[in-house]
């Protein structure tokens, strides 16, 4: 396990013991909330059976919510390859982000409340026909860094470093097209060549 020392740990309310199986695969996603305190709270509510390994802010601050040899509940159903549960070995890091956004009269809204919710961050990003919320420069940069950490760590393979709608196309859409996945995925490359 990696020796993280200057990330926090809060724990979440809701983790399981993973048995005996690897932990061999990162699963990115996006908490669509608006900070990082919020997506603390969610995982501290015991009305909300959900949690992750980690959670990166909008300035780069991250906190660990779940230890990593501990299987956080933040896959639900998903299936990857011969998998067709991806908690037991996987990883998570959530990344504050809204995520979609719908435009009604010249102003932006976010989901809860079926899109009711004004949204109040930096301005967004029209890809693949839909506005999005971008990430931060903070964001993106502390992704690349914890996630080195954890591939370089468990010796994570390329093809298991997946994003949430990857194992979950029919219900999950995150992190979405605004998170930069190829030159993520060429950094993670470029990490595995380097190390073994």
């Amino acid at each position: 396990m990696p020796e993280l020392l200057d990330i926090p740990f809060i724990p979440a309310l809701f983790s399981s013991s993973r048995g005996h199986g690897p932990v061999d695969m990162l699963v990115i996603h996006y908490t669509a909330s608006p900070t990082l305190e919020d997506c603390i709270g969610l995982f501290r509510n015991p009305d909300h059976p959900v949690s992750c390994h980690y959670i990166i802010g909008l300035d780069g601050a991250t906190v660990q919510m779940v230890f990593d040899h501990d299987c956080a509940w933040h896959c639900g159903v998903s299936r990857w390859g011969d998998r067709d549960r991806c908690n037991p070995s996987a990883l998570g890091i959530e990344i504050v982000n809204w995520g979609q956004l719908q435009q009604h009269e010249h102003r932006f809204y976010c989901w809860p409340d079926d899109y009711t919710t004004p949204y109040e961050g930096v301005s967004p990003v029209f890809l693949d026909n839909a506005w999005w919320a971008p990430y931060t420069h903070k964001q993106t940069e502390q992704v690349v860094n914890l996630s080195r950490t954890l591939i370089e760590s468990y010796r994570i393979p390329l093809h298991l470093i997946v994003r949430h709608s990857d194992i979950a196309p029919a219900r999950k859409i995150d992190p979405g097209p605004a998170f930069p996945w190829e030159n993520f995925k060429a950094q993670m490359r470029q990490t595995i060549h380097d190390r073994w």
